[in-house]
């Protein structure tokens, strides 16, 4: 049959020949038509005992079979529904009107069952049944191509088939073929017309699901992804491979706007036009009103009190009846004017001109701890930096050249790029502490502590929440690709994915317990965004600790001495009952790594670094950080603090090259790495603040990086998905190369921060500012 043959050809040979390396040389075009002809037919027999085990485990399971749809449904002359019999296959009806397909036991090629007609009858071609006619005609057209040159769209199909390249050896399985040129062919002209659509065959081993090999396909349009299944697994009983491999198509998909896109699209739209109202207002008036005045636009846009027109505070007495308060004419003017300027400053929240001023104003206040501004940056840098590297993992063409590359002693600090998420632990813990101390100082140990909380999620919540609903909602229809449909479909059938995961966790975001619920990191909505759950349930705490350490100071030490114990409890235990490795790579796939699930994410376990920070805060706001020491002690500082920072970070390399650490020592280092990361930088930030921090101070506090940590939240929720839209859309795979990820991570980083500005001028900064004016809070911690 020419509809299985196109699909066993051009697949099934493909896979022999990856499997044996019994390659054959294609020189040129006409050459790959003649072999792709010549093999037509061919039902070569194999073992798989054979098979090179370098192959199988290179990359994790795609995704489970995919439940086909109901393809031998026939439709009689009334319009009902009738079910056919195949032979070798049981199909059951499910109660959402969906199929179950099981896979074939035996030789038989499962054919639709015959319709017997009768007087009045007439038949419909079912879609299996049409998915193989167009088959048909695809792979007559093709071998007519060469007489008949108006077939082309039939050669430029079967060109767009994954074929086989080199780098076999290096771990080339996905030979994912041309997916622009698929999309672009249409058979016209004729009774017969159909379009071409792109799809993926993957081929697995039945007993470890690891996938051997996956080639892109370019099949009519009529095809769904559960009839190429069959025909896929017809081809495999040919080859008597039925009982050794499984194998499924994911074919590309064209996404509509569902409501929650509109949804998405009608929100923004509102922002936006409260953008051009808020911008268009300040514009006009700046130019118009207060041109000669300045500070009299100043005054509209800060000052909470009524403003009379001479510029001075209107306050009058209210005229009251028998006890009871009467409005007089002029105070119903006065609640006239003051609605006037909510409103005005209302749009003032949303004007570019003063979102923009405020994030990228190069200076800050005299009181601000200037050094910190690099690291959190730097950090953040380092983060992306690691995301480059090990996010398009699945797509590297040649994915065993990354082994040597991990054991380089250079990349040791890619590989560790994980404790830069413990600098913002600290970060947060050095900040609260010392913000909220010292606003205590000053206003006699009084805090509005429900205000204090309520600040805090609504200065993280708006702008998270929106960020999960563009990803939910919208990046579906960002972009277009070979994988992309499959990693960014927001309903897959068979399996899930980042779409679904959020649709049904996003709530566990917004409660930030996603780092406890679900239990994997791999299932969470924005995995990335676990960070953010411990840090808020770090700071939920924190008051406790910090109001200790204000009255209480001894018994506020003694609870962070007992959480840091917790900590280092957790952590021993852990890595002992699971037997975890001390290494940031799963060398040993039999093992956990402490960069599981188990250790990576939960709060017990990475709290000890924003203890770290609570610490070194606690000590700089006691000293004012105001500090004498010789100069040989902050020589010996930093002297320490340097090697305990390379050997946190290069202390594994040992690892990489076969001398893995005694369990005893492993679980040493897993224990304390994060927190002697935490004492190094501790030392770093102290030194720099108190005016030991000579050269390093001066980068660390450099102007530049000021405004860039304006944004540093918004930059760290984006990164993630712009990468992802960029890999997930190239037609082809990449090769992994020092240089081109440098290129990537240099574009990353332009792009990420350059999305965060515009996020946070649009959404995040107007949110403040309207949290500020509805509750009209001060500024404070």
């Amino acid at each position: 049959m020419a509809a299985v043959s196109v699909i066993r050809v051009i697949f099934i040979s493909v896979l022999i020949s990856c499997v044996f390396a019994k390659f054959e040389e294609i020189r040129s075009q006409e050459e790959a038509f003649q072999y792709i002809a010549k093999k037509r037919y061919a039902t070569p027999k194999i073992d798989l005992v054979e098979a090179s085990p370098i192959l199988y485990p290179l990359l994790d399971r795609i995704a489970d079979e995919l439940e086909s749809e109901n393809f031998f449904e026939q439709t009689d002359h009334n319009g009902t529904t009738s079910q056919p019999s195949t032979s070798g296959t049981t199909t059951e009806p499910s109660t959402n009107g969906m199929s179950t397909f099981e896979p074939i036991t035996n030789e038989t090629t499962p054919e639709p069952a015959a319709t017997t007609l009768s007087p009045g009858t007439t038949t419909t071609k079912t879609p299996y049944n049409q998915c193989k006619s167009d088959l048909d005609t695809l792979g007559i057209d093709f071998l007519k191509y060469f007489s008949d040159k108006s077939k082309k769209y039939a050669a430029m199909m079967v060109d767009s088939y994954g074929k086989v390249p080199p780098g076999i050896l290096q771990g080339n399985t996905q030979w994912i073929g041309l997916y622009d040129q698929c999309l672009r062919q249409t058979k016209e002209k004729t009774q017969q017309t159909f379009g071409a659509q792109y799809c993926i065959a993957h081929a697995l081993n039945k007993t470890t699901n690891a996938q051997i090999l996956a080639v892109g396909i370019c099949v009519p349009d009529s095809c769904s992804e559960g009839a190429l299944d069959i025909l896929l697994y017809e081809g495999l009983l040919k080859l008597t491979l039925a009982k050794e491999l499984t194998a499924y198509v994911s074919c590309n998909k064209e996404f509509e706007y569902n409501a929650g896109a509109i949804s998405c699209l009608v929100l923004l739209s509102i922002i936006g036009v409260l953008i051009i109202a808020g911008t268009s207002y300040e514009f006009f008036t700046i130019y118009c009103v207060y041109q000669d005045d300045p500070l009299g636009f100043k005054t509209l846009t800060e000052e909470p009190d009524m403003i009379n027109q001479e510029g001075s505070v209107q306050i009058r007495p209210s005229p009251t009846s028998n006890g009871v308060h009467m409005m007089s004419a002029e105070e119903g003017s006065q609640s006239y004017i003051s609605f006037s300027r909510f409103v005005k400053k209302f749009l003032l929240c949303f004007s570019l001109i003063t979102n923009g001023s405020k994030i990228l104003k190069p200076t800050q206040g005299q009181s601000s701890l200037h050094a910190l501004n690099g690291i959190r940056v730097l950090s953040l840098f380092w983060v992306i930096l690691g995301h480059t590297y090990f996010f398009p993992l699945s797509l590297f063409s040649n994915p065993l050249q990354i082994v040597p590359i991990l054991s380089r002693f250079s990349f040791q600090a890619v590989g560790n790029a994980t404790f830069s998420v413990d600098s913002f632990f600290f970060l947060s813990g050095l900040l609260i502490t010392y913000l909220t101390l010292n606003y205590l100082k000053k206003n006699n140990g009084s805090l509005n502590w429900g205000m204090f909380y309520l600040h805090r999620y609504l200065r993280l919540t708006p702008v998270y929440m929106l960020v999960i609903f563009i990803y939910t909602t919208l990046t579906p229809h960002f972009a277009t690709g070979p994988m992309y449909s499959a990693v960014f479909d927001p309903n897959p059938v068979g399996y899930e994915n980042g779409m679904t995961y959020c649709q049904k966790y996003w709530w566990t975001n917004m409660l930030y317990i996603n780092n406890l619920y679900p239990t994997a990191l791999g299932a969470e909505c924005l995995g990335w965004s676990w960070y953010l759950a411990n840090d808020m349930q770090f700071f939920i705490i924190s008051p406790f600790i910090i109001y200790l350490l204000y009255h209480y100071a001894p018994v506020g030490i003694s609870i962070c001495i007992s959480l840091l114990a917790m900590c280092f409890g957790s952590l021993i235990g852990l890595s002992i009952a699971k037997d975890i490795q001390a290494t940031p790579f799963p060398l040993d796939p039999t093992r956990e790594n402490f960069l599981g699930d188990d250790l990576y994410q939960k709060p017990y376990t990475r709290i000890s670094t924003y203890l770290v920070g609570m610490a070194v805060g606690y000590i700089l706001y006691r000293y004012h950080g105001r500090v004498r020491m010789p100069r040989y002690v902050a020589i010996i500082g930093w002297l320490i603090a340097t090697g305990i920072g390379l050997s946190v970070v290069y202390g594994l390399y040992g690892t990489m090259h076969g001398h893995e650490l005694s369990r005893g020592a492993s679980v040493m280092y897993i224990t304390f790495c994060r927190f002697a990361w935490a004492i190094a930088l501790g030392w770093v930030s102290f030194a720099c603040i108190t005016g030991y921090g000579g050269p390093i101070n001066t980068l660390l506090s450099w102007s530049f990086w000021i405004p860039l940590s304006r944004i540093n939240y918004c930059a760290y929720l984006l990164h993630p998905i712009i990468m992802m839209v960029f890999q997930y859309s190239l037609p082809n795979l990449i090769y992994f190369s020092d240089f081109l990820l440098i290129y990537f991570f240099l574009g990353n980083l332009v792009l990420s921060y350059s999305a965060a500005f515009i996020l946070s001028i649009c959404v995040e900064a107007p949110f403040m500012a309207l949290e500020k004016l509805i509750l009209k809070r001060d500024k404070s911690v």
